[in-house]
């Protein structure tokens, strides 16, 4: 089998199981089978297309007709979210599907929409005072997305209460130093940088990130931030 015919095998395996992924939460959250296959298999089709449009850079722009077909995909993607939409408001304790929501309106680049339906997700967990740390913090990060990357108030207050549920969570950690960096505290965005640095794995996938924040903090502070130690946000403590 040549190359060519393996990168087509492993490409159109990853986009099944890339729907396979999907397509329960979907089915559970009262969607028909056919609707919650399309939608479940419509980001991996059309991250494809893109994949081998991009790979191919000697390529003609794209024609019109074909530009239509991408048009209408996108716009029975839209009305299926919506229709998912519609069909998870009779059912608003459903955790799950307000997340698989989430999850697709994110793939459309739609990110108010996103926040709302990680909102009602929260919600129907609980709240801010029960609901999974992850949950809370993936809201607290789709609220800032939603503001144009601004750690508003309602973000704050989700990152919070995810260290609540668990001291010491990543994303709700950094995002809190990212608040004072926003705020102009700088002296205080790299101490929780540097906090978190401290109580990050050698291995951790952020730790890139971090470190970057870092350096980019120590280099505008000067001598300032030779000073500066490692701090925790209230309620939290490193993991170890």
């Amino acid at each position: 089998m040549s190359g060519e015919i393996w990168l087509w095998a492993v490409v159109g395996a990853l986009a099944a199981g890339a729907a396979l992924l999907v397509l329960r939460p979907l089915a559970r959250a009262g969607m028909g089978a056919l609707p919650a296959a399309a939608l479940a298999a419509a980001p991996a089709v059309l991250a494809f297309a893109l994949y081998v449009w991009i790979g191919q850079p000697g390529l003609p722009d794209m024609p019109l007709s074909a530009r239509d077909v991408e048009t209408r995909q996108q716009a029975e993607l839209l009305r299926l979210t919506s229709d998912l939409e519609a069909r998870l408001e009779a059912a608003p304790d459903d955790a799950r599907g307000w997340r698989v929501l989430a999850a697709a309106w994110r793939g459309l680049g739609r990110t108010e929409e996103t926040a709302n339906a990680l909102a009602r997700a929260v919600q129907a967990e609980g709240g801010l005072d029960a609901a999974p740390a992850g949950l809370l913090a993936d809201y607290g990060e789709a609220r800032a997305a939603a503001s144009a990357g601004i750690v508003t108030p309602e973000a704050q207050a989700a990152f919070r209460a995810a260290l609540g549920r668990e001291a010491g969570h990543p994303k709700a950690w950094h995002y809190l130093a990212l608040e004072r960096l926003q705020s102009g505290d700088e002296l205080g965005a790299l101490a929780l940088w540097r906090g978190l640095e401290a109580a990050s794995g050698a291995d951790a996938a952020w730790l890139g990130s971090v470190r970057n924040r870092i350096d980019g903090l120590v280099k505008q502070l000067g001598p300032a931030a030779a000073d500066v130690a490692p701090a925790t946000p209230a309620g939290a403590s490193p993991d170890g």
